[in-house]
């Protein structure tokens, strides 16, 4: 997919930047015939090194929630608490709107139904989708043996989740 909202499905979430044009291209330089690129070997001969190519920069599909597609869902991602982005923007300054290197994001959901329409959020609140707290920690806990069962979490892993989950503050 192409790094945009409309290709990844990203919802616009109020007050979240969009992630159009914010990654960071990657660049094929040539460094020149002495440069071996299999190794990252020899000796680079042209400097500034020319870009032959900008190569294309591909993101998985995301959820209605912003939250990714593909590979084996965590717990976290199984019963999500908000949307976990890969990606993170300068919140201020020179490089504002930029991508942070190295950086992911968390913009957690409304607490209420209420508190998501007051402020526009397109994406249901931890209320609407989990309706109590025990059954949030319901949710947490067959995840948690889903992976265990598929041999993708440890059983002490799994019980710890499932500990943290009834520790925590959702919908108390």
């Amino acid at each position: 997919m192409s790094p945009t909202h409309v290709a990844m499905g990203f919802p616009a979430i109020p007050g979240v930047p969009l992630p159009d044009g914010i990654l960071t291209p990657f660049y094929d330089y040539d460094l020149g015939p002495r440069f071996n690129y299999n190794d990252l070997s020899g000796v680079v001969t042209m400097q500034p090194p020319p870009i032959r190519q900008v190569l294309p920069t591909l993101v998985p599909r995301v959820d209605a929630d912003g939250n990714e597609t593909t590979g084996v869902a965590s717990v976290l991602h199984q019963v999500p608490l908000g949307t976990y982005t890969g990606w993170n923007t300068v919140a201020s300054g020179f490089y504002k709107g930029r991508i942070r290197t190295n950086t992911g994001s968390f913009i957690p959901f409304a607490r209420t139904r209420a508190e998501r329409l007051a402020s526009g959020d397109p994406r249901p609140s931890l209320e609407e989708r989990y309706t109590s707290h025990e059954n949030y920690v319901a949710n947490v806990r067959a995840a948690a043996e889903r992976l265990v069962r598929g041999r993708y979490l440890l059983q002490d892993d799994a019980d710890r989740l499932i500990a943290q989950a009834e520790a925590s503050k959702v919908l108390k």
